[in-house]
């Protein structure tokens, strides 16, 4: 899916979704102001109609700026796209196109040697270090990346599978305990949006709520001027 069609397509996903919201909440709204008799009534069904649209619009617009400050900021892909990225240290990230499983090693500083021994099949991720095994015409590699450090370090380069099976078993690096390519940028991702996404959130929630508290004050202004002309009309 292209970028265009993605965002198409969430749009589209977030309309139908905001429209049927907002019916059911102008029917629920509807059914209490005509059982509770209250005053206003078309204003408070418009209010509760437009409560959902103002979240879930918010929620897509800073959704959108949200993914452009990832992508610039953390170096992680914005969600769209044929193509997959992140970060593996300052120098080397993981990328993919079109399949987010078949990812290689790319290298931003041209200044450092290549580090793509083929595609990547597994990485240990750990809290100093990412060990990732490549594999090219039956050969298998393991580079370890330093992120805090940028620093990396080939640990295998290019031999069969009996010893690649040894050195795993050696450095206590276990298949069950690793993760696929697609899993690694996942994870990226969801630490790029841990900043920005309660920032989200609640300016999402801070639209709808502004708008319910402008509807109280008008309700509250205008009842007290009509009650203030029905006084008159009685004292007169």
């Amino acid at each position: 899916m292209g970028p265009g069609c993605a965002f198409y397509f969430l749009l589209v996903l977030y309309t139908i979704v905001a429209g049927v919201l907002d019916i059911v909440f102008a029917a629920v709204a509807g059914l209490i102001v005509h059982l509770m008799k209250l005053r206003f009534k078309w204003l408070i069904v418009i209010g509760a109609a437009l409560t959902p649209s103002l979240f879930i619009g918010s929620e897509f617009v800073l959704g959108m700026i949200g993914n452009f400050y990832v992508s610039a900021k953390k170096d992680v892909d914005w969600g769209f796209g044929d193509e997959w990225f992140a970060p593996l240290t300052q120098s080397y990230y993981l990328y993919a196109i079109d399949e987010p499983d078949k990812a290689h090693i790319g290298n931003r500083d041209k200044s450092k040697p290549s580090l793509n021994k083929g595609v990547v099949r597994d990485l240990w991720v750990s809290e100093d270090s990412i060990i990732v095994a490549c594999s090219a015409a039956e050969t298998y590699s393991l580079v370890a990346f330093y992120p805090q450090e940028d620093r990396d370090e080939i640990l295998l380069n290019q031999v069969d599978s009996l010893q690649f099976i040894d050195a795993l078993k050696q450095r206590n690096l276990e298949r069950n305990a690793a993760m696929g390519p697609n899993g690694y940028f996942n994870k990226k991702q969801a630490e790029a949006h841990r900043e920005e996404e309660p920032i989200r959130h609640t300016i999402s929630f801070l639209i709808p709520l502004g708008l319910w508290v402008l509807l109280i004050w008008y309700v509250r202004r205008h009842s007290k001027n009509s009650l203030n002309q029905n006084t008159e009309q009685k004292s007169n």
